[in-house]
């Protein structure tokens, strides 16, 4: 049974859930846009069964997590230092970290900058942040495909369209986008009528634009974005916001990588749960015994 907590990540509060084995080994999942703590729901189940330590926070400015009302409060630090404060203070050691989408981009980010804290990265459906960021400034087919987070930008519009109708375009975008059960879509609509569960997350894009973005079009040097955890990347070739020429690139920036394409759009994790969770539950036990065999 996953058991709520908040978690002080110092101008935060995360909303965290977490099952299984205290003295587990720790996986920690990060979910995406417009998903909550539960997205990856399934494969935490399998990994509890199999006596580990779970946890699935709602990132800032989702669920019942807090929500800065500044877009500063959303940028890339920011989110990469609740995951930090999450980890160092639940005493979780190297965790095995998986992200899907805007939970991926914190996941690549985490182990570049503090790899000292991942044992092993799982990403699903989410570019290296190095080659997205180059696909968006030079390549007008990927400009395309985004369009969304073009449209995120002007305030109020997107705000009152995903808003309106007890979040009906969100609704339909997760259940034939994820194939979100009726039951799961409920979930997600009862959080929805907490202010601002909707709106927030709209801040997450506006900061990328403001920050990121700026600095890949005025070509300033970007530091050394390599990845040194063991990474598998998990891709679902049929995803039509996220090219699939995205893909390979990016597990070209890891030292070590293992690329898997699914037959799925973007939710490959939803799509094709039962795949996903092998994956998942082969790669974690994979490099615990790797890293145990290391001390």
């Amino acid at each position: 049974m996953f058991l709520p907590q908040f978690v002080d990540a110092d101008d935060v509060l995360l909303h965290v859930e977490a099952d299984g084995p205290e003295d587990g080994p720790p996986v920690l999942f990060l979910h995406g846009w417009p998903d909550l703590w539960f997205t990856f729901e399934q494969q935490m189940n399998a990994l509890v069964e199999q006596g580990y330590r779970v946890l699935a926070p709602d990132q800032r400015g989702y669920g019942l997590s807090s929500k800065p009302a500044a877009v500063s409060d959303y940028a890339m630090p920011k989110l990469i230092g609740d995951i930090v404060l999450l980890i160092e203070r639940q005493e979780l050691g190297p965790v095995h970290l998986v992200g899907h989408d805007w939970g991926g981009a914190v996941a690549w980010a985490l182990a570049i900058e503090r790899p000292d804290l991942v044992r092993s990265l799982t990403i699903v459906n989410c570019p290296h942040p190095q080659v997205f960021a180059e696909a968006l400034t030079r390549k007008p087919s990927q400009m395309l495909r985004s369009w969304y987070m073009i449209a995120f930008q002007i305030p109020g519009l997107a705000e009152a369209v995903l808003g309106a109708r007890d979040g009906a375009f969100l609704a339909s975008m997760l259940k034939h986008g994820a194939r979100l059960s009726d039951a799961d879509l409920k979930r997600h609509r009862a959080v929805w009528r907490h202010p601002g569960t909707i709106q927030r997350p709209l801040m997450w894009y506006r900061a990328m634009f403001r920050t990121m973005l700026p600095s890949i079009r005025a070509g300033r040097a970007l530091p050394d974005m390599t990845v040194r955890v063991p990474t598998q990347i998990i891709w679902g070739r049929r995803d039509g916001v996220l090219g699939r020429h995205l893909a390979e690139p990016s597990a070209a920036m890891c030292e070590e990588s293992e690329l898997h394409w699914l037959d799925t759009r973007h939710w490959p994790h939803r799509e094709e749960p039962l795949r996903v969770t092998e994956l998942l539950t082969s790669w974690c036990a994979r490099h615990a015994e790797e890293s145990d065999a290391s001390h």
